[in-house]
């Protein structure tokens, strides 16, 4: 009988979801691995060709992640075990009409949310729907419970991008 990683990565590779997927994982492994108190001023928003790009709260926390970037990298590559991450682009968002030089040091972005709490995210994503239900179904095996999670939402949320193409697919027709 095959292991249950063997067949979730057969289904990843079958389907082309696998870049996707780890990808969605190094954007959502970001708080875990950099912890506490940066994980509160700093966001991970998108990864795209080897880059993760993190919006933070004010210009001292992109320094503080600057000097920690290489770790960071390391530690997200090492969860996932693939160099996908090949460097971090933060950025802090400056109030309309005014540019960066013209900021104190101490400013802060007044629009930062606030930290996002697990169960906020939880409620987001419906849990019942069909893709929702196969995620759970495919990595249901994973014996780390915190992984299996993880997975099974990874999974669902690209099921449910590509079903999202594929309507705007046969409208386009």
């Amino acid at each position: 009988m095959e292991s249950v990683g063997h067949i979730v990565t057969g289904v990843l590779d079958e389907k082309g979801w696998r870049q996707k997927v780890l990808e969605k994982m190094a954007v959502e492994l970001f708080a875990e691995v950099v912890g506490e108190p940066l994980s509160h001023h700093t966001i991970a928003e998108r990864f795209q060709n080897g880059t993760l790009y993190v919006r933070a709260r004010s210009p001292q926390w992109i320094l503080e992640l600057h000097f920690l970037e290489a770790r960071v990298i390391a530690r997200i590559n090492g969860r996932l075990r693939q160099p996908i991450v090949q460097k971090i682009r933060s950025s802090v968002t400056t109030p309309p009409g005014m540019t960066k030089s013209k900021l104190k040091n101490d400013w802060e972005d007044p629009t930062f949310p606030a930290a996002k709490k697990q169960e906020n995210l939880e409620k987001k994503i419906p849990v019942n729907d069909a893709a929702a239900i196969r995620g759970r179904e495919i990595a249901g095996e994973i014996e780390d419970e915190e992984m299996r999670d993880v997975m099974a939402r990874l999974i669902a949320s690209v099921m449910r991008a590509n079903e999202e193409r594929e309507k705007e697919r046969k409208t386009e027709k």
